[in-house]
């Protein structure tokens, strides 16, 4: 566990405030998680925040993402080895539920778990005893197990690519993220927080912050504010809708819309459209794009 950072989740929203309730709740029971929510929501602080108010805190905290390895070594990677049991297994490996003996294992990105380790890791939870790859002896495995995914775990489940049973097993206590577009008025706060641990003597303006907030964040929630901030500190950005403006037009162009079109015309057209969408109203566009009226306006205006 990492013992100098403070885990917490911040804002006073509705929203963070009953998070932050079920989390304090779910802490004090040993009954397994399923965390959901989108990218950039702070699934894993949420976990980090179990085993920090759990009994457990004292033990040890081991996260794991499903994603980064394949599926020959996950099971290796996850309940150890035997020396010599592959090419390659020169010692003996304890894997993440060894090292988490007693403690709590963190699985992020659940939904990618390989679907041959997905029966191993439920006969594990079931029975509470683990292999190691190429032996033969039961261990003992006394661990709380805490799993995420910004996957549709239950739509998986219906084309085939995630057990039923193992969903089931995992989804004893569902606490689910929420994305930052529906807590905004949070923003000032994990703003200024961020900025006090990151960067001492520094402040963001009442302009930077309401240029952070006119943003949607509909891709990277929290982490995306956080990267935008930042960009703005290492490049020493003061004008933040500039900044927001030059993101957005960055992540809206694609590979093939570049090819045929060029950069500005593909910017125009998006801005064009959400202006329609919207009915005319500059305000209402701009917001949405997470820009200002006058950068708005700017792309409005026909090219010569």
């Amino acid at each position: 566990m990492d013992k100098k950072r403070k885990y917490e989740l911040l804002g006073e929203s509705a929203v963070m405030r009953r998070l932050r309730a079920m989390v304090e709740r779910a802490a004090q029971s040993d009954a397994k998680v399923l965390i959901t929510g989108e990218s950039g929501t702070g699934k894993e602080v949420v976990a980090r925040i179990l085993h920090n108010r759990s009994p457990r805190v004292g033990k040890p905290f081991v996260a794991f993402n499903c994603a980064n390895t394949t599926k020959d070594l996950v099971q290796s990677l996850l309940f150890g080895h035997e020396k010599g049991s592959f090419t390659g297994a020169t010692e003996k490996t304890e894997g993440i539920f060894g090292v988490g003996n007693g403690g709590t294992v963190f699985l992020d990105e659940i939904g990618e778990l390989p679907i041959e380790a997905q029966g191993v890791l439920l006969r594990v939870l079931e029975t509470g005893c683990r292999q190691r790859v190429g032996g033969a002896e039961e261990i003992p495995c006394d661990v709380r197990l805490v799993a995420a995914t910004n996957r549709e775990l239950a739509v998986m489940v219906r084309d085939g690519s995630f057990r039923r049973d193992l969903y089931q097993r995992l989804n004893v206590v569902r606490i689910i993220t929420p994305p930052l577009r529906e807590h905004m008025e949070d923003i000032h706060e994990i703003a200024t927080s961020w900025m006090a641990h990151h960067s001492v003597g520094r402040t963001l303006s009442e302009e930077q912050i309401a240029a952070l907030m006119k943003y949607d964040y509909a891709e990277g929630n929290v982490r995306e504010l956080i990267n935008l901030i930042d960009r703005a500190l290492a490049l020493d950005i003061a004008d933040f809708d500039s900044m927001i403006a030059e993101h957005i037009e960055m992540n809206m162009i694609s590979t093939d819309e570049v090819d045929n079109e060029c950069l500005d015309a593909v910017i125009r057209n998006h801005v064009r459209k959400v202006h329609a969408k919207y009915n005319g109203n500059a305000s209402l566009a701009a917001r949405h794009l997470g820009i200002s009226r006058n950068t708005l306006r700017k792309y409005l205006v026909p090219t010569k």
